[in-house]
């Protein structure tokens, strides 16, 4: 008996904090007081419950499926022959979460609780086992005024590889020369499902980690803002499931973005970034550019915000990075 308890021992230190339990029970679509039940063996869970619960736990699922199948066998066997269904569907409960977000939250931060929420729960199902996914939000770089969009600049970063996590918080310019750039200036997804591939289209981007990768555009109607970039560390990882689902993420991750972001796709016209490596040493100038341009309309006594700023140092960015692979061509 008391090891068909462990599961429930698990959940109760994972629910011990209220704030925790909370957030739980917002993505499970569970009462606060009904996983405190569970958790005190005073009630069993139902079937339909279980799964969402495993949803809201990404990080402890391996642990407790393992410990929760000593409690209800039958259960899991019937989950594992579903489990391609199940891949290709996103939780009942998570679109009011996403929506409770979207309408609570405080505009300047509504983007980053959004997109936050919806980076965690793509990763938590496309890769439930840690096998290795990195996913990206590429933004179009506002333009110059009268220009067209030339760039898009990666401004969300996650990953379940660990040598990959030191890249969470970095940025990037791509181009039409990478997948991601690709598929916005087509508008239609970008599937690469093995190595080789990814090598011939985008060379320049290619990291040795990704072995398959996708590129969604982020769209409504014909605007675009910008494209979710999503690679595997395993070939032929993306089936028709795994697109199902994305293509649902799709409808959620507009919701992440203000009406300004988008741009009608007559407006994007993308140039040629240069790789990776080359960018970093003007990137790295990007803090000090910022604090330079704020000091300067202080002496000038100009009102420049530090939003403001930043947006024309990216500009600044965007313009010597293009160069900079013009050059490259010319030599």
């Amino acid at each position: 008996m008391e090891e068909k308890q462990a599961w429930r021992n698990l959940l109760g230190k994972i629910i011990s904090e209220p704030h925790e339990r909370q957030k739980i029970a917002d993505l499970a679509g569970i009462n606060p007081v009904t996983l405190t039940r569970w958790a005190n063996g005073r009630s069993n869970p139902r079937e339909d419950n279980l799964r969402p619960l495993l949803d809201a736990l990404p990080q402890h699922r391996q642990e407790l499926s393992e410990l929760i199948v000593k409690e209800f066998p039958l259960f899991f066997s019937q989950v594992h022959e579903n489990n391609e269904v199940l891949a290709g569907m996103i939780p009942s409960p998570f679109y009011a979460h996403v929506l409770q977000a979207y309408t609570n939250s405080p505009p300047i931060l509504r983007t980053s609780a959004v997109e936050t929420l919806i980076l965690q729960q793509l990763e938590s199902q496309l890769d439930p086992h840690g096998q290795g996914i990195i996913i990206g939000i590429a933004r179009c770089v506002p333009p110059v005024l009268g220009h067209k969009i030339r760039s898009l600049r990666i401004t969300a970063h996650r990953s379940t590889i660990a040598t990959a996590a030191l890249m969470e918080h970095q940025t990037a310019f791509l181009g039409a020369e990478s997948q991601a750039g690709y598929t916005l200036n087509t508008g239609h997804p970008s599937i690469m499902q093995n190595e080789a591939d990814i090598i011939h289209m985008f060379p320049s981007h290619h990291s040795a980690l990704e072995k398959s990768a996708v590129a969604y555009p982020i769209i409504i109607s014909n605007r675009a803002a910008g494209t979710l970039y999503i690679a595997s560390t395993q070939p032929a990882y993306f089936n028709q499931h795994y697109q199902d689902l994305m293509e649902c993420y799709m409808d959620l991750m507009v919701l992440s973005f203000e009406k300004d972001d988008f741009y009608d796709l007559s407006e994007i016209e993308l140039g040629i970034m240069p790789p990776l490596p080359l960018q970093k040493e003007l990137l790295s100038t990007f803090q000090k550019r910022v604090k330079q341009k704020m000091l300067l309309a202080l002496q000038e006594k100009r009102s420049l915000t530090r939003l403001q700023a930043e947006n024309i140092v990216w500009q600044e960015l965007e313009a010597e990075l293009l160069q900079l692979a013009l050059k490259g061509f010319d030599e």
